[in-house]
């Protein structure tokens, strides 16, 4: 089975650290890779097993609409990135890694272990595509793929990044296969593809860098959200108040919010009080070309906005963008 090795040195170092015993039985039909039966003082609990190498936001909803038989489902990956585990936890979806960091939540037994450090790795050479620079220069091509063609210098000081970095993502994305020269000029192939790795590395590492945290809107403000008066180029609707604007197809329940303000400028000009349970998530805006009349974020990040909820209704919507807004040119 592929993966096979990854889930015994998980099936170790679980053993290692919490002293947990496991047995994993491959199965050859259903919906699931397996079924590991842990043993507890004597307890038994057996679980049905998917198997990922990396977890994905956008692979969750298939996972847990996977036909069941009774048991819990548990997540067997190399590496869970934070964010996930977060939501793995608080939507009581059991997890272990390779490293023996486990999360079991079931009737009256919790077993949580997250301080074990990740597996050695061969190093590679890092490809500079899908790295925080890239993932801001990226935006630009994607949105605009005349900006491959652009001067250097100007795509940097738009993209907000190093001059020299440039050159080096464009390497990446030929290596890759996403970028080939024609008559003397850059042009995108497989952008499918390329948008899927943008939302995947967006997701994962530049959006958690730029959160400014939970804000409140008041009562009034969020039943007439479009007619709230302070979004403009400095403050625009990310998520799912944007999908709205964009296709008018979905009612908002969260709003994400992206601005140049920072938290003291939110609470002053716009009287957004903190508040970790708050409505409305609020991000930095690290784009600088100029956006349409929408008073939302590109589409671009919309969509990636969308995927990363895990929710149907959100991802319905999501494709819908994806089709007026992103798949048009591909």
């Amino acid at each position: 089975m592929k993966n096979e090795n990854m889930i015994h040195i998980a099936i170790e170092n679980l053993n290692k650290t919490t002293g947990i015993k496991a047995t994993w039985k491959e199965t050859d039909k259903g919906a699931f890779d397996g079924v590991l039966t842990m043993n507890r003082k004597g307890e038994k609990l057996a679980f049905n097993v998917d198997v990922r190498k990396e977890l994905r936001f956008h692979q969750l909803n298939a996972i847990l609409n996977k036909e069941r038989t009774g048991k819990p489902v548990l997540i067997i990956a190399s590496k869970i990135f934070t964010t996930i585990k977060e939501y793995l936890r608080k939507n009581n979806i059991a997890y272990l890694e390779a490293n023996g960091n486990v999360y079991i939540k079931y009737e009256d037994t919790l077993i949580w272990l997250d301080g074990n450090k990740p597996l050695e790795e061969k190093k590679v050479k890092t490809n500079r595509a899908f790295t925080k620079t890239g993932v801001k220069v990226l935006l630009l091509y994607l949105t605009e793929e005349e900006w491959l063609n652009r001067p250097y210098r100007q795509l940097a000081e738009t993209a907000g990044v190093a001059l020299g970095t440039i050159p080096l993502i464009i390497a990446a994305l030929k290596k890759l296969g996403f970028l080939v020269n024609i008559n003397k000029r850059l042009k995108l192939v497989n952008k499918e593809g390329l948008i899927k790795r943008w939302v995947e590395a967006y997701t994962e590492k530049l959006k958690p860098t730029i959160k400014l945290g939970h804000f409140m809107l008041d009562i009034k403000s969020e039943q007439n959200w479009k007619q709230i008066d302070w979004i403009d180029e400095q403050a625009l609707w990310g998520g799912e108040p944007a999908a709205d604007l964009l296709t008018n197809y979905l009612n908002p329940q969260k709003f994400t919010l992206y601005t140049t303000q920072n938290i003291k400028g939110l609470i002053k000009n716009y009287h957004l009080l903190p508040n970790e349970n708050g409505q409305v998530a609020v991000y930095e805006k690290f784009w600088k070309f100029p956006d349409d009349t929408k008073k939302t974020a590109p589409p671009l990040i919309v969509y990636a906005d969308l995927m990363h909820t895990n929710d149907s209704r959100c991802i319905e919507t999501a494709n819908i963008i994806y089709e007026q807004y992103l798949g048009e040119n591909i």
